[in-house]
C-alpha cells in the first residue's frame, strides 16, 4: 500500500491523538508514504499550536518535531509549483475547501494522477476525504465518526 498523509493524519504519528496507533500501523504496512511539502510548515504550527494549548508539553512537542525531522527524508515530498497552486485554486473553490486543505488536495490528485488505485489518501478532515472521494482516490474506510 501507498499512503498520501496529510497534516492531520501525519499527525497522528507524532503526537498522541486519536486514531494514532492505526496510523502508526499504516504508515508501518505501507511501501511508501507521499506528503506534500506544505505538510512540513503545518506539522511545525500544529506542535506549536498543540504546546500554546497545552495539549503538549514543551518537551513531548520538541520530540515530536526533532522525530518528523530525523525521519522527514523517509517521506516521498510532492513539491509545489505554480501548477499545483493553481490546480489548488481550482479544487478550493469546487469543494469549498480552506487554502492549505486545497494544496493538500492537489498534491495528492498529482500523486493520485502517477500512482492511480495503489494510494491511498490518509486524512483525518471529512470535507477533505469527501472531495478526494469525488476525485476517484481510495481513502480509508469511514467509521460512524466520519473518520478511520
Amino acid at each position: 500500500m501507498i499512503l498520501f498523509c496529510d497534516t492531520s493524519a501525519l499527525m497522528k504519528a507524532y503526537a498522541q491523538e486519536e486514531h494514532s496507533d492505526r496510523v502508526i500501523q499504516l504508515l508501518r504496512q505501507a511501501s511508501s508514504c507521499f506528503v506534500s511539502l506544505i505538510t512540513w510548515a503545518e506539522m511545525c504550527a500544529a506542535f506549536g499550536l498543540k504546546q500554546r494549548t497545552q495539549q503538549l508539553t514543551s518537551t513531548q512537542a520538541a520530540a515530536g518535531l526533532e522525530r518528523l525531522h530525523q525521519e522527514w527524508g523517509n517521506f516521498g515530498l510532492l513539491a509545489i509549483d505554480s501548477s499545483l497552486m493553481m490546480a489548488a485554486g481550482e479544487l478550493a473553490l469546487r469543494f469549498g475547501l480552506r487554502a492549505y486543505d486545497s494544496v493538500q488536495l492537489a498534491s495528492a490528485q498529482r500523486a493520485h494522477q502517477h500512482l492511480g488505485a495503489a494510494m491511498t489518501f490518509c486524512c483525518f478532515d471529512k470535507p477533505l476525504n469527501t472531495a478526494a472521494s469525488a476525485l476517484a482516490m481510495t481513502i480509508l474506510p469511514q467509521g460512524d465518526d466520519g473518520l478511520v
